[in-house]
């Protein structure tokens, strides 16, 4: 993680020293001109208790970075300074493709440095260069022989980026929070980021309105005090190749997904995986498990909780879990929930995101000296896609028989009700009333009626497609993956943890934009046939033919707890009501079915009023360490 600002201005030159890429200055002089305060507590507001801070001054750039002892990284992993060439690069994360870029490039030295490796690179294709990386990375080249600064943020946002101008300062981070509290301009929080499970909400935006998201696939580029923003990654030049067999397509991504996985196996880790009974995450997991063969016990982390008690008759993921445990050699671990830790976790909201469940897994993982956690994430939106405008390519193409084949004329009524909702409504760009209303009438129920207001861009995403591809598309222009690999990026490095996620590989999202949809049909019975043909011999068939990827025994849970967990709380709406932050809620509506439901007669559903309580609490604790003075 690293932190800074960089300034046209020209100072007293500096005598920098540096010994391989520590480096420290001398001599320097008053920044006057600089709010230093907003440095320092940026620094401040970055620090953990564990992270073992290095800063670093070269001429008009100031900042510093963080490395973990838990974590195998060194300063040479973060920092590479070319004293010859003026050249200062810092960098967060890891490139994968490294092979590749030796052999394409030319470069020099198999054993040097990510960041060493970034700026034989710049040299040579200057910011270009980002275009030929394939990584999970935010790196900033500061060039102080034209005083340009350059900061890049990986394809898919997997590590966070942000940056505000203060004077003729550019202040940049890789830790949100940190930076929007740094630099705070206004009292009141902007709340739509951490309400964005809620309803659909812009998710470009940050808690502080001055502090703004280097989107993912673009740079930053500072020059004389002015920021300008470039697109790297333009995924949509690529074409449908129509030349592609079914076959072909199964053998390739197959083929594209083990390498996926053996790229990010770092063996200086102690590696593990999150692990679900539904295909991604399973197949992520055994794969990875092969990579680490070597290590003898290789632990599977699921947010399936141990202490479920399911209804009878339904299936339970955990038996799913163990059944791919055995066959793959994965320790199965089972998150634990009681009521009461979510008084613990709610005061921890500012470092968990409110991301409950994972603040379980990063607390076993450390407990296993487990740093590096492979995850499916992605899957569902690329590799594993199943109907989500596959049905729209079909019907628009004229592919009717490989549509009804997706969905038999055996059974007419389920065939029509898919081409209305799943082809024809999704392609005409229609956002059924009924959408809006489902979150009016549940999540945005306790919500004052002006912030009731839905993002239509990221609302139309999920519901209007003219094609399978737009939907791809729409996944990574609303930034919806970052949405939770930005914060577990962070949240993770300060737990000692990083994450792997294979399937969000800039390879394998390119080639799905390639493949043509009728490639995804087999049959009327199952979707998402691409993980589920490449995963035999990999997966247990139970798991390989689930038709649904449900988990009972988590729902059963919450609903077993979810009053329990409520009733801690319910009595501290009175502090909630005073709490500024907490503007968009209605406590006139919310105090009224508070007192309902404690004379018990309470009309609506109570999943509701309970569900906003422990919103309310984590959001309300969340406002309250964001608001405190550094």
């Amino acid at each position: 993680m690293f932190y800074g600002l960089v300034s046209p201005r020209s100072f007293i030159d500096k005598n920098w020293s540096a010994t391989g890429a520590t480096a420290c200055a001398t001599d320097v002089s008053p920044r006057s001109f600089i709010d230093k305060n907003v440095l320092d507590r940026l620094q401040k507001a970055s620090q953990w208790n564990e992270g073992k801070l290095h800063e670093i001054e070269y001429r008009n750039f100031s900042g510093g970075f963080f490395l973990d002892p838990r974590l195998p990284h060194t300063i040479t992993d973060c920092l590479y300074q070319d004293t010859v060439n003026e050249l200062l690069v810092l960098m967060h994360g890891s490139l994968y493709n490294r092979e590749d870029l030796h052999r394409d490039c030319h470069l020099v030295g198999s054993d040097i440095t990510d960041p060493a490796l970034v700026a034989q690179l710049f040299l040579v294709y200057g910011p270009d260069m980002v275009a030929r990386l394939n990584g999970d990375f935010a790196i900033v080249v500061y060039h102080a022989r034209n005083d340009r600064l350059y900061i890049f943020r990986d394809h898919l946002g997997n590590v966070p980026v942000v940056y505000t101008t203060i004077e003729q300062a550019v202040y940049f981070s890789t830790d949100t929070i940190a930076l929007c509290r740094a630099c705070k301009r206004t009292a009141r929080i902007n709340m739509d980021p951490l309400v964005a499970s809620y309803k659909p909400v812009d998710l470009t935006l940050t808690p502080n309105d001055s502090v703004l998201m280097l989107k993912p696939g673009h740079w930053l580029a500072v020059d004389e005090g002015l920021a300008t923003v470039q697109k790297y990654w333009e995924p949509e030049r690529i074409r449908t190749d129509n030349t592609l067999t079914q076959e072909q397509v199964f053998t390739e991504l197959k083929a594209l997904l083990e390498d996926s996985v053996r790229i990010r196996a770092d063996q200086q880790f102690r590696a593990g995986t999150h692990l679900s009974g539904g295909l991604d995450s399973s197949l992520v997991a055994v794969i990875a498990r092969k990579a680490y063969a070597h290590q003898p016990s290789f632990y599977g982390y699921s947010w399936t909780p141990d202490n479920a008690i399911l209804p009878e008759g339904e299936l339970d993921e955990r038996d799913l879990i163990r059944q791919i445990g055995n066959m793959a050699d994965i320790n199965p671990v089972f998150i634990h929930v009681e009521p009461h830790d979510f008084i613990e976790s709610t005061k921890n909201s500012l470092h968990n995101y409110l991301y409950f469940q994972e603040e379980k897994v990063v607390n076993l993982a450390k407990a296993h000296e487990t740093n590096l956690l492979f995850s499916g994430w992605g899957g569902d939106e690329f590799f594993s896609i199943g109907s989500t405008g596959t049905d729209v390519d079909l019907v628009l193409g004229g592919d009717w028989k490989s549509f009804f084949k997706r969905n038999p004329l055996s059974d007419p009524k389920k065939a029509i009700k898919y081409f209305i909702f799943r082809a024809l409504l999704p392609a005409i760009g229609y956002l059924r009333p009924s959408v809006k209303k489902e979150y009016y009438r549940s999540d945005l129920y306790f919500f004052k009626k002006e912030y009731r207001t839905l993002h239509l861009k990221t609302l139309r995403a999920f519901n209007c497609y003219s094609s399978r591809r737009e939907f791809h598309l729409s996944m990574l222009y609303t930034y919806h993956i970052s949405e939770r690999t930005g914060p577990w990026c962070v949240t993770g490095y300060k737990n000692g943890v990083v994450y792997r996620y294979p399937l969000l590989d800039k390879r394998i999202i390119e080639y799905m934009l390639k493949v043509p949809s009728r490639l995804l049909v087999k049959d009327g019975k199952f979707n998402r046939i691409i993980p589920r043909e490449i995963s035999a011999g990999l997966l247990p068939e139970t798991v390989r033919w689930r038709a649904n990827k449900n988990d009972p025994a988590a729902f059963s849970l919450i609903n077993q707890q979810l009053k329990q967990r409520a009733l801690l709380f319910i009595d501290e709406v009175s502090d909630f009501k005073a709490n500024p932050d907490l503007y968009f809620i209605d406590f006139d509506l919310l105090e009224r079915a508070i007192e309902a439901f404690k004379q018990s007669n309470y009309r609506h559903d109570e999943t509701n009023l309970f569900g906003q309580i422990i919103m309310l609490k984590f959001s309300h604790e969340f406002t309250k360490s964001y608001q405190e003075d550094l």
